[in-house]
């Protein structure tokens, strides 16, 4: 009789790097339904307890913020959670300790394979160093000597999916469906029917969602072009526009509606679980290269969305490009780097690469046009 594994998968903790590697975790829970799969996120959340000291720890998930992705989702058993930034923020001897108080809690856990999604030193070192015989990862990185397998992939050739997906060959598991996944509880679903309710937002128009949140202002398309899409989209009379957005991306808003004269209709996304509610009753996310994008297309709505000229090298996940569409400048790009974005954001700019902000807005309006009449 096979035992049951135990894998831990070594992982980022940013919203679209979690529902990307969920085509993964549905393969292995297929190839081996007895298994137990760990999820350990690396977050970027430095906590600070109210003695102003900072804490640096590994524990249980309470499925707040981006673990929400693994939330009731049967082929995860466990999602533990560490502050990546916590940890950076100590020094010396208190570093070192603090480190090998997380590689001793899962030594103690006795995993049997370890998957690091990602080409980190960390990912690897931990794996090594916490006993788990079999330790997966790709060649190209350093301490690549430390694992056991390691497929020669690289994220830019073959695309983020295909990347985690094939880390698990060594397993001898193949994915047969790049479908992510998210579970949206019944509580966000009934909040968002009462805000549409409540806004009039009715289903005789098409709605469309902008969600101008990215990792960094180097992917945003510009407010001002925003702005003046919004303007030719509201003349048509034949779309509902909700701009939706966290408390992150409320400068970017503030901006925007420097641009605009009428009233904009706005939902605050106070958690994950409402925000795929939202995107899942709208016919289409506007959106840039961003966690956002990975929601809508794990909640089944249909994504338009903003590339930098490179961009899409990794990120061109999807397979359906009628349904999942992107937008991107196809001319020559001054300031890029061959096959490489520069990220370069012109003088006097706040927001949008030069590449981001060669896309112009009657090619944006043109496109949902287009992927509505299909």
């Amino acid at each position: 009789m096979v035992k049951s594994l135990k894998i831990l998968f070594l992982a980022e903790g940013r919203l679209g790097d979690s529902i990307i590697i969920t085509p993964a975790l549905r393969a292995i829970k297929e190839k081996y339904p007895d298994s137990f799969i760990t999820i350990l996120m690396f977050r970027r959340h430095k906590y600070v307890n109210s003695a102003g000291q900072i804490n640096f720890y590994i524990e249980k998930s309470d499925y707040k913020g981006t673990a929400r992705v693994f939330l009731n989702n049967h082929c995860v058993d466990e999602v533990l959670e560490m502050d990546r930034i916590a940890l950076r923020s100590l020094k010396g001897m208190k570093r070192i300790k603090s480190e090998f108080r997380g590689i001793s809690y899962l030594r103690r856990q006795k995993y049997d394979i370890a998957v690091c999604t990602f080409p980190q030193n960390r990912f690897v070192i931990w794996a090594f160093l916490a006993g788990i015989k079999k330790r997966i990862g790709q060649k190209k990185q350093g301490f690549s000597f430390l694992l056991t397998d390691k497929p020669d992939l690289d994220r830019s050739e073959s695309g983020i999916m295909n990347y985690v997906c094939n880390l698990l060959l060594p397993m001898g598991v193949t994915a047969a469906s790049f479908e992510t996944v998210f579970n949206i509880s019944k509580d966000s679903v009934e909040r968002i029917e009462n805000i549409f309710t409540e806004k009039g937002i009715v289903s005789s128009k098409k709605i469309i969602a902008i969600h101008p949140g990215a990792s960094a202002p180097d992917r945003q398309w510009p407010p001002e072009y925003l702005a003046e899409l919004i303007k030719q989209l509201q003349s048509t009379k034949k779309y509902q526009i909700i701009l939706c957005y966290s408390e992150y991306e409320k400068p970017f808003v503030n901006e925007l509606k420097k641009y605009i004269e009428t009233p904009l209709l706005e939902v605050l996304d106070d958690s994950i679980d409402d925000l795929a509610a939202l995107l899942c009753k709208c016919d289409l996310a506007l959106v840039n290269n961003s966690g956002p994008r990975h929601l809508a297309a794990a909640v089944k709505t249909k994504t338009l969305t903003f590339f930098e000229k490179y961009g899409d090298v990794m990120w061109k996940v999807y397979e359906d490009e009628n349904f999942h569409q992107i937008l991107k400048y196809e001319g020559i790009c001054e300031v890029c780097d061959e096959n490489k974005c520069s990220g370069l954001i012109p003088d006097g700019k706040v927001y949008g690469a030069n590449c981001i902000r060669k896309v112009k807005v009657s090619d944006v309006f043109s496109r949902i046009e287009s992927m509505f009449s299909q």
